[in-house]
C-alpha cells in the first residue's frame, strides 16, 4: 500500500535533510576537535616561546626560585586558556634543572627527540601534550623548555560540543519532519480539492467544471487542463443528446402511422387467422419501437435538465392516474391490483415527469409477475422525515444479488427479463431513477429470487 503523496514527500525531504544534518554534524565535531588541538598546541608554543625568552633573558643567573616565579607568572596568562601548565627546564646535558607545576613529573616522562616540537603521552590513564623549546645557555650550550598541560577540559569541551550537536540534530530532524508534513499538507490542499470534486462527478447527472485554485502552479494548470476536458467532453455529450432527441422524435412520426395503418388493415373481416395474427405481431413490435424512442426523448431531455417548471401536486393523485392506466395490462395479464393510498400531501413535483416515473415501476411490477399473482401499491407519509412515500411490491421472478446493483444502469435487462416472453429496453428503472432524483427524492429497490421484488420511492413533501 503506497503511502499518500504528501507523507512521501516529507519522507523525501525529512531524509535527505537528515543526511546533511548528519554529515554536517560529523563535519563540525571533526572540524572543531582538530582546531581545539590545533589552538592547544599554539598555546602551549607561545607559552614554551615566552618561558624560552625569559630564560634567555635571565640567563640562569638568578636564584631558582626567583626564576620560578618568573616563570609562574609569564605562563599564568596561558593557564587561562588551557588550564593548569607544567613547565620543566632542562641543561646542556638532558637532566632537568628544576620544574613549575610538575608534581606528577609530567615533563620528565617526555622524551627529547631531535627535531620534534610537540609529544603526546599518557600518564596514569590521562594525555597529555607538551611543547618543546631550545633555548641559548651561552655560546657553546643550550637548554630546552618543555611545556605540558592534560588534554583533558580540551576533550571535555570536545565532547560536550558533540554531544550537544548529536542531542540537536534529532529534535532538527524531527521539527523538519513536522513541518514538512504541513507544508506539504498545505501545498496539495488544492489538489485534494481537486480530487474531492472529480469524486463528486457523476455520470447520470450533468457534468460541472471544477473550482479552480488561485496557486499560479501546475496544480491550477491542472484544473484549468481538467475544465477544458470537461467542456470538451460536454459538448459531445450534448451533441450526442441532441442527435439522439432529434432521431427519436424523426422516428415517432413514422412509428405512429405504421401502427395507424396496420391497425386499420386489422379491422379488415377478410384476414385470415394468419395474416391477422402477423399485423398482430406487427402491432407490438412497432409499439416496443414507439415506447422506446418516447424512453430515448425523456432520457434526453432529463440528462440536459431540460425540465418543466415545479409545483405542488397532490401525491395519491398521481398514483392513482398511473394505477388506472395500468389496470387494463393487469387485468391482460390476470394480475390483481392491490391498492392502498394513505399519503394525502402534497409533493413539489412535475406531474407529467412523476407520473412516467411511478408508471415504470408499477408497469415493471405487472410485467414481471406471475399470471393470477397480486401487485400491491400503497402510499404514506413520514411526518418525522417529510417524505411522501410509493411502495411497489409484488411476487414475481424476483432479481438476483448480483444484479440488484445493476438494474438502474441504462439499456441493462436482468437475466429473467431476458429469457422471457417481455419486451423491455432496459430504460424503465435507469428514468424512474433520475426522474426521482431531480425531484431531490430517492428510490431504493430489494428483491429475492422466486420471491418478488419490492420498489420504494420518497419524495419531500412540501411544507
Amino acid at each position: 500500500m503506497k503511502l499518500p503523496i504528501r507523507i512521501r514527500v516529507a519522507l523525501y525531504v525529512t531524509l535527505s535533510f537528515a543526511i546533511v544534518i548528519v554529515a554536517l554534524s560529523f563535519a563540525l565535531t571533526e572540524l572543531y576537535e582538530r582546531y581545539s588541538y590545533r589552538s592547544f598546541d599554539v598555546t602551549l608554543e607561545a607559552a614554551a616561546s615566552s618561558v624560552a625568552n625569559r630564560l634567555v633573558e635571565e640567563n640562569l643567573q638568578k636564584d631558582l626560585s626567583e626564576i620560578s616565579e618568573d616563570i609562574g607568572e609569564t605562563i599564568s596568562s596561558f593557564e587561562n586558556k588551557i588550564g593548569v601548565i607544567h613547565v620543566a627546564i632542562f641543561g646542556t646535558t638532558g637532566r632537568e634543572v628544576f620544574s613549575v607545576n610538575d608534581q606528577d613529573s609530567v615533563a620528565s616522562r617526555i622524551p627529547l627527540e631531535a627535531g620534534r616540537k610537540f609529544v603526546s603521552i599518557s600518564l596514569a590513564g590521562r594525555r597529555y601534550r607538551a611543547a618543546i623549546e631550545n633555548f641559548e645557555i651561552n655560546e657553546n650550550s643550550q637548554g630546552t623548555v618543555v611545556v605540558s598541560g592534560s588534554l583533558a577540559a580540551t576533550r571535555e569541551s570536545i565532547d560536550r560540543i558533540r554531544g550537544l550537536i548529536f542531542a540537536v540534530a534529532p529534535i532538527t530532524i524531527l521539527i523538519v519532519g513536522i513541518g514538512s508534513v504541513l507544508i506539504a499538507h498545505r501545498a496539495l490542499r488544492p489538489l485534494e480539492k481537486i480530487a474531492h470534486d472529480v469524486d463528486r462527478i457523476q455520470v447520470d447527472k450533468p457534468l460541472s467544471e471544477l473550482s479552480v485554485p488561485t496557486t499560479n502552479d501546475e496544480i491550477e494548470k491542472v484544473a484549468l487542463s481538467f475544465n477544458a476536458l470537461i467542456r470538451r467532453i460536454v459538448s459531445v455529450l450534448e451533441s450526442q443528446r441532441n442527435f439522439l432527441m432529434d432521431a427519436s422524435h424523426e422516428l415517432k412520426t413514422p412509428l405512429t402511422v405504421i401502427q395507424t395503418e396496420i391497425e386499420m388493415l386489422l379491422m379488415k373481416s377478410n384476414l385470415t387467422s394468419e395474416e391477422r395474427e402477423n399485423l398482430q405481431q406487427l402491432v407490438s413490435e412497432v409499439e416496443y419501437a414507439s415506447k422506446l424512442a418516447i424512453d430515448l426523448i425523456y432520457l434526453s431531455k432529463l440528462e440536459s435538465s431540460v425540465v418543466e417548471k415545479f409545483s405542488p401536486v397532490d401525491f395519491d393523485s398521481v398514483a392513482e392516474e398511473v394505477i388506472s392506466h395500468q389496470l387494463s395490462i393487469a387485468k391482460r395479464k390476470n394480475i390483481f391490483l392491490r391498492i392502498k393510498l394513505g399519503c394525502k400531501c402534497e409533493v413539489n413535483a412535475n406531474a407529467q415527469l412523476l407520473q412516467r416515473a411511478f408508471s415504470n415501476i408499477v408497469e415493471n411490477a405487472i410485467k414481471y409477475s406471475r399470471s393470477g399473482g397480486r401487485v400491491s401499491v400503497s402510499t404514506s407519509v413520514n411526518d418525522k422525515s417529510s417524505m411522501a412515500a410509493m411502495l411497489v411490491e409484488d411476487a414475481g421472478v424476483g432479481i438476483s444479488e448480483e444484479e440488484l446493483p445493476r438494474v438502474f444502469d441504462r439499456f441493462y435487462r436482468t437475466k429473467s427479463s431476458r429469457s422471457g416472453d417481455e419486451k423491455g429496453s432496459g430504460l424503465g428503472l435507469s428514468i424512474a431513477k433520475r426522474i426521482i432524483e431531480e425531484h431531490k427524492g430517492k428510490i431504493e429497490i430489494r428483491s429475492k429470487i422466486g420471491v418478488g421484488t419490492s420498489v420504494e420511492i420518497q419524495i419531500p413533501t412540501v411544507k
